[in-house]
């Protein structure tokens, strides 16, 4: 078991962030339907915000961003690269821009389940290791409520592309779901609209985090 730890982000936290309450009102606490099947790991892969009382090594979580994970990630369908220990990616990793101050970055809802082991993919990130790789990706959170973001930058230039907006159940098997996308539509990116910037984060996350969105409602 690792425990993972990263500063906390005020502006998760804050009662007035309105994207998550704009496209999810009613799932602050979400009942998320659990996959058929026995499960393809034991509990440490929870997203949790306490530890269980079974381990008696298990570490006390004292920060709100701890989060603990099992040190191997799960395994999901036949990955390209082989099981490894991993370390959450931070968002220090790597020199990145914000997005623009333009009206052309835009937030729309977008309705996407994920497993535990989807979820878990989007928390822990992605830094690049090869030229062919890129994306940088990291995330914020989750916080109490299971709020977190995920960020997608380009590895060779810092652009910030996209973000997404996600609720994980912290009180279950680790499951979750993006309920919404903000992504940068401006002439740097070539104007990329809403279908364009869905399947472009879905290819990201199926190239180097190796799940699969492609059942999200467009």
């Amino acid at each position: 078991m690792i425990a993972v730890e990263q500063p906390q982000s005020p502006s998760l936290l804050k009662r007035s962030t309105s994207m998550f309450r704009r496209f999810s009102k009613r799932e602050s606490r979400p009942v998320l339907p659990v996959s058929p099947g026995p499960s393809p790991l034991p509990s440490p892969r929870k997203l949790q915000r306490r530890p269980t009382n079974k381990d008696p090594t298990a570490k006390m979580i004292t920060h709100l961003q701890t989060i603990e994970f099992s040190e191997k990630a799960p395994a999901v369908g036949s990955p390209r690269r082989e099981v490894e220990l991993r370390r959450r990616v931070l968002a220090s990793d790597m020199r990145t821009m914000p997005f623009p101050a333009s009206p052309c970055v835009q937030t729309v809802a977008w309705n996407v389940f994920l497993t535990p082991e989807q979820a878990y993919s989007l928390v822990m990130g992605f830094r690049p290791r090869e030229t062919d790789d890129k994306w940088f990706i990291y995330s914020e959170g989750p916080d109490h409520s299971g709020k977190l973001k995920v960020h997608f930058h380009r590895s060779w230039t810092g652009m910030k592309i996209a973000e997404l907006f996600v609720v994980i159940d912290l009180k279950g098997e680790g499951a979750g779901k993006i309920v919404g996308i903000k992504w940068d539509g401006s002439d740097q990116t070539n104007g990329l609209e809403q279908e364009e910037v869905k399947y472009m984060v879905s290819t990201a996350c199926a190239f180097v985090l190796e799940i699969s969105l492609e059942n999200g409602v467009l």
